[in-house]
């Protein structure tokens, strides 16, 4: 038990599950040899508990066969013991004054404990069970993938259908492919929700591991195109792709706040794209009225059209700044946001109110967020902060 919770507890660790996640992974299934174990490792009657308490209580003295009573220590030790005792204990009434011994009546007696682990356990490892069946089920009918869309810097998206599927924006999937990995799977966020007019959903993601490398080459083929200048769809037979879901998140909230304050960091952008696509459909149902969105990257070129763009290295700005780009330049500011500048703007522009801070990004943008949003300001605007981390 010792060694499969070293090895759960270490497998877990964030440079493990970095470097390696197939580790991370299947060293984490050994949690039911644990529970197993947990369950029997009783059974073999190591542990005992003694059944004549009342006939030799904890402490007592052994005076071969000499009833059970009171009686007071000093007539006791000068009774039984005619040597003086050492140093400044020499009289017995010093040395326990209104003190009581306890005799045994009789040799202590053990008996080994029933096993009581399983009823603690086994409630709970229904519940378990009863949920992964459930979700066996739910996920055992394979979705229709629609298109594959590969995008500059590694990213993919794919786009599905699936019948009876549901899902609210900032909500994520757990994707399984069995022909990458017959048991692992990973979480996605939706990119693309289903509406009651279009049932097509979408994920984006980036390749990086061996994971989502595997699974790019099933869903495109090697081509030599040059997909760095222009995102392009391949027609073609695509392996089976299973989905269980969806599942909620914080990003969820963002729709309730009458103002919402978005950020995003590089690939942390997908939380928010189903945001921005269900209110560029539709955003009378919501409460959102106003939302800053902000994203940030490290890339030398912008791939989606956004609100606030900033641009962290200048290396080859040239590439940015023209024609080609003409709509998003009054909108690209180059260097990092001033946070703090941006707080007091929008508290602000929306005093008395509360606003909703959504971030997905780098911890250490997390953290100034997170500090930020938890400092006063003269508007009476309060911020309540909310965070999402892919690692």
């Amino acid at each position: 038990m010792v060694l499969v919770l070293f090895l759960m507890v270490t497998a877990s660790t964030y440079a493990i599950r970095v470097s390696n996640y197939d580790i991370f992974w299947y060293t984490h299934n050994l949690f039911f040899v644990f529970y197993m174990l947990l369950m029997l490792h009783v059974s073999g009657g190591l542990l005992k508990y003694q059944t004549n308490l009342d006939t030799h209580p904890p402490g007592c003295i052994n005076l071969n066969g000499t009833h059970y009573r009171n009686i007071h220590l000093p007539e006791y030790l000068s009774e039984n013991f005619h040597e003086s005792l050492p140093g400044e204990f020499s009289k017995p009434d010093e040395l326990t004054r209104n003190t009581f011994v306890k005799i045994c009546m009789e040799e202590p007696k053990f008996q080994a404990n029933f096993p009581q682990t399983w009823l603690w356990i086994s409630g709970p490892l229904c519940l378990y069970c009863a949920e992964r069946l459930y979700r066996c089920i739910r996920s055992n009918k394979p979705v229709t993938i629609i298109s594959v869309i590969s995008h500059p810097s590694d990213v993919m998206e794919i786009r599905m259908v699936k019948e009876n599927f549901k899902a609210r924006p900032g909500q994520y999937i757990i994707l399984h492919c069995p022909s990458v990995s017959a048991l692992e799977n990973h979480p996605f966020t939706l990119t693309m929700c289903p509406t009651e007019t279009k049932a097509t959903f979408g994920i984006h993601f980036k390749i990086v591991g061996d994971w989502t490398e595997r699974f790019r080459d099933l869903l495109l083929p090697p081509s030599s195109q040059d997909s760095e200048i222009l995102p392009f769809i391949q027609s073609r037979n695509y392996p089976k792709l299973y989905i269980d879901g969806p599942f909620g998140s914080p990003f969820e909230e963002s729709l309730n706040y009458e103002v919402s304050l978005c950020v995003a960091g590089g690939i942390g952008v997908t939380p928010f794209a189903s945001i921005l696509n269900t209110l560029l459909d539709d955003w009378k149902p919501y409460k959102l009225r106003r939302l800053y969105f902000i994203w940030f990257w490290h890339e030398n070129r912008p791939d989606y059209v956004n609100i606030q763009l900033y641009l962290s290295q200048t290396d080859g700005i040239q590439n940015i700044i023209g024609e080609k780009y003409q709509a998003l330049n009054s909108r690209l500011f180059i260097g990092r946001p001033r946070w703090k500048l941006l707080f007091d703007e929008i508290a602000k522009c929306n005093r008395g109110k509360t606003v909703g801070v959504f971030c997905c990004g780098p911890s250490s943008i997390s953290k100034i967020l997170h500090k930020l949003s938890n400092r006063n300001n003269s508007y009476g605007t309060r911020f309540e902060y909310n965070k999402e981390s892919f690692s």
